[in-house]
Formats: structure tokens, C-alpha cells, sequence
């Protein structure tokens, strides 16, 4: 039933996609199809898959100096390819963890963000470095495209918030320099998803002190927890941070994440204790803005 001719159809444009999107109600997006291709039951039989692939525009990669564009189609492969050149380790690290070699040549951008129910480690990461999404709706009669924030995507749960009809088209990714990351996956997403935690983190530091934070913690199972108020906690801080002001900050953490999302088990919650300490314990002074400070007098 999946690849019979009455079920699939293949644009080759997004006019082409608009106007199929709006003669059909009941159109399920293919992009990799790593996601749809392992779960049962996952479509219907008045169910038609519309294949992604053919259209040029969202497998493409551009860049200017202050952000990348990348199109749903890209794979996490090419993204981690041409991305040598423009990203820092922090998102590297990410792409290789998504999966192994051969499954990042099939699985999107696009397909990574959209599963409906379970968060793996590129939205975390993705929504700590500023990026935002295009939508495009194509229920419509005529097309009406929005950017907004790539966490807005979800609920506190990690739920995809994306209705029906809209099209992830691409994602644009600042290039803010930041002094610190860490990107950290304990566990296996994959197999053991509920015991899994994901961490990403950045921070810029002038001199001696924090001056920005962004971090994300992810339960691939449970969401995803963004806390700007506890990041703003931190702007200012003295560093090295002294052993008991990073076990208060991450009981802090860890509280507030026990109160927001609901169903995390007892060994995600320590694991991400042990590691949020560990982070805020590895932060050191920046010492090349100290040098630039100092040779100014």
C-alpha cells in the first residue's frame, strides 16, 4: 500500500505541493522516512504520501555572515559535511550523535525535528544556538509563510505543536560565537529513549565573568526544558564557579525540571545533577580576554 502510484505522489515545486496540499486534507509529509518507515500503524488507509525529495528548493544550503539556511530535505550527513566549515563543535558533536553513518544519509532536517512524540538531540541543540523556522502553510489559497523560534515548535511536554497542512520548510542557524560548549548524550536515544538525557550547553565569558548562558536539557521521552530565568541567574557569576554554588545551581536546575515535565525517572533527574555540575565546574576564565584586557594598560 505505501509505494503504491495511488498513494504516493511527488512534486517537483512548491506551487506544485501548494496546489496538492489544498485538494487533499488527508496528505502525510515523506521526507527521510527513518521515522514513519518504523512505526506501525502509523498510516491510515485514506492516507496520502507526499514525497519530498523532488523539490529542489528544500534540499539546498545557504549561507551569508551572520546565519545558514538549510532546507528540510538536507540530510543530517550533508549538513554535517558542509557544516565543517561554518559551525562549531557544539552542533558537529550533535549530527554525529543523531545516528550512524549510513542511517545521517537518510534521515532530513526536516524529519528530525517533525517526529511527532519523541525529542532526540538536534532540537536541544538547535534551540540554544538562536534558530529560528520557516513554516509554510499550504492549506491556504495562497501560500503565507512565518518565521518563529525552533523550541516554539514544542510543548513543555516535546510535543510537535505543527498543524496540519504546514510545512517545515527550512531552518536558518545564527553564527554567534560563543566561548564555551558542551554537548553531552548519556544513554542510548535509540533503544532506551526514557532513560536517556541530552544536555547542550553555551556560554560567553568576559574575563573572569559569565556573561551569557543558553542551556537545554532534553528527556527524549518527556521534553525538553529551556529555563531563561535560571540562565539569567548565572550572567554575572565570578568565575571559577566554587563547588557549592554549582551543587546549589544544579539542585536548582534539577527542581524546577521535576516541577515542569512530568514522567522523568529518578536516574535521568541525577544523571542530569551529576552533569550540570560537572559543566558549571569545567567553565574557566576566558584567559584571551584577560591578555587583551591587561596589554591595554
Amino acid at each position: 500500500m505505501f509505494y503504491s502510484n495511488k498513494k504516493l505522489i511527488s512534486p517537483t515545486t512548491i506551487n506544485e505541493l501548494h496546489a496538492i496540499m489544498k485538494s487533499r486534507t488527508n496528505g502525510i509529509f515523506f521526507a527521510g522516512g527513518t521515522y514513519i518507515m518504523n512505526q506501525q500503524n502509523y498510516l491510515k488507509e485514506e492516507d496520502t504520501i507526499i514525497d519530498l525529495s523532488n523539490i529542489k528548493e528544500l534540499d539546498e544550503i545557504t549561507r551569508n555572515i551572520q546565519f545558514v539556511d538549510v532546507g528540510c530535505m538536507v540530510t543530517a550527513n550533508k549538513l554535517l559535511d558542509i557544516g565543517k566549515l561554518a559551525f562549531t563543535d557544539l552542533l558537529l558533536d550533535t549530527l554525529h550523535n543523531t545516528a550512524t553513518h549510513i542511517i545521517r544519509n537518510q534521515i532530513t532536517i526536516g524529519g528530525a525535528l517533525c517526529t511527532p512524540d519523541i525529542r532526540y538531540s538536534l532540537p536541544g541543540t538547535l534551540s540554544i544556538m538562536n534558530t529560528v523556522v520557516e513554516l509554510l502553510d499550504l492549506s491556504q489559497d495562497k501560500l503565507v509563510s512565518k518565521f518563529i523560534p525552533i523550541d516554539k515548535l514544542y510543548n513543555t511536554k516535546g510535543e510537535l505543536q505543527i498543524e496540519k497542512g504546514v510545512l517545515l520548510k527550512k531552518i536558518r542557524i545564527s553564527l554567534d560565537n560563543y566561548d564555551f560548549e558542551k554537548f553531552f548524550c548519556i544513554g542510548d536515544p535509540i533503544r532506551k529513549p526514557e532513560s536517556t538525557l541530552i544536555i547542550s550547553f553555551r556560554a560567553n565569558i568576559d574575563q573572569t565573568i559569565l556573561n551569557k548562558v543558553n542551556m537545554c536539557v532534553t528527556f527524549p521521552t518527556c521534553g525538553m526544558y529551556i529555563s531563561n530565568e535560571i540562565a539569567q541567574e548565572l550572567i554575572g557569576a565570578q568565575l571559577p564557579l566554587t563547588i557549592s554554588r554549582t551543587i546549589i545551581i544544579s539542585e536548582k536546575i534539577t527542581n524546577d525540571i521535576k516541577k515542569e515535565i512530568t514522567g522523568i525517572s529518578a536516574l535521568q533527574i541525577e544523571r542530569c545533577k551529576r552533569l550540570i555540575q560537572s559543566i558549571l565546574f569545567e567553565i574557566e576564565p576566558n584567559q584571551e580576554s584577560i591578555e587583551i584586557s591587561e596589554g591595554l594598560f
